[in-house]
């Protein structure tokens, strides 16, 4: 299997759930070369951070840099750091417990698809340029995703879980499932379960983020490495192993960024424009 590292950020209030997620990484059973944990110096939502850094596992590096990308620290820092390197780079959330085949199976995928960036998750719902009816899809076959109320498996879990929050009267998690009921290609990646990407997948212009582009991560990599043909590929499938992860505590509080507003704009619509960005830039999604 190919060299790879893994590339992930966080914020200040985020930090100190930081050991379970970086534990999971380092576990991975094909092991990584490096875990680089990259920070900003200064926030542009948190100004008032003091710059303390957070306690990391042995084998976490964590990497300062100058420019807060916001949520595409990730990986943006990482894709300066190793140009130019043949590897891979898997970039990941810093609110989740990952699955310790989780590399396993995107580099298995990375194999069968050396020109894709090879994810976990996939984003299937990208809406035609306006005054458009359908779209036509480039990059075939096409995932199929697991919804979540067609699965029985998942439907009784969830019905146990329900049970022990009313018996307990304390939150329980979601049982995790699977996503993906065949492996394909996907409008976009989504970051929040893994993705492997490769340094050169990317123009320069990925580094030069608008602000209406800035908390959509996905959306914007995802764009970048599509016009350039390197599509996502989703992997997984219904007798594959679920790649989920254990979502922490900070998955859902005040610092998610679904849950916020930039500039009195919702995440939906962030999405929105920047899908429209690439729509009338560069055709595709089109």
């Amino acid at each position: 299997m190919s060299r790879y590292i893994v590339s992930l950020s966080s914020i200040p209030p985020r930090f100190p759930g930081l050991p379970r997620t970086l534990q999971s990484l380092l576990a991975q059973s094909v092991a990584p070369e490096r875990v680089i944990l990259y920070l900003s110096r200064q926030y542009t939502r948190f100004p008032d951070w003091d710059g303390t850094l957070p306690e990391v596992p042995e084998g976490v590096e964590i990497r300062l840099v100058d420019e807060d990308f916001g949520p595409a620290t990730k990986i943006l820092p990482a894709l300066k750091d190793f140009a130019g390197e043949d590897l891979d780079i898997l970039f990941c959330d810093d609110d989740q417990i990952y699955q310790p085949y989780l590399a396993e199976a995107l580099l298995e995928g990375r194999r069968q698809h050396p020109d894709a960036c090879i994810a976990a998750s996939g984003m299937m719902d990208y809406v035609p340029p306006e005054g458009v009816a359908t779209r036509d899809f480039t990059h075939h076959p096409r995932m199929i995703h697991f919804p979540k109320y067609r699965n029985p498996w998942y439907l009784v879990r969830l019905l146990v879980t329900l049970a022990l929050q009313v018996v307990t009267r304390r939150a329980w998690p979601e049982p995790l499932r699977k996503r993906v009921l065949r492996a394909g290609y996907s409008d976009g990646f989504e970051g929040w379960m893994g993705v492997l990407v490769r340094p050169d997948f990317f123009p320069p212009e990925v580094f030069d983020i608008p602000a209406f582009a800035r908390p959509v991560d996905d959306v914007w990599l995802s764009g970048h490495a599509t016009r350039l043909g390197h599509p996502p590929w989703v992997v997984g499938g219904l007798f594959q192993p679920t790649l989920m992860p254990i979502s922490t505590d900070d998955h859902d509080n005040h610092t998610a960024l679904y849950r916020s507003e930039f500039g009195g704009v919702r995440r939906d619509q962030s999405n929105i424009d920047t899908l429209r960005h690439f729509q009338k830039t560069y055709g595709i999604w089109s």
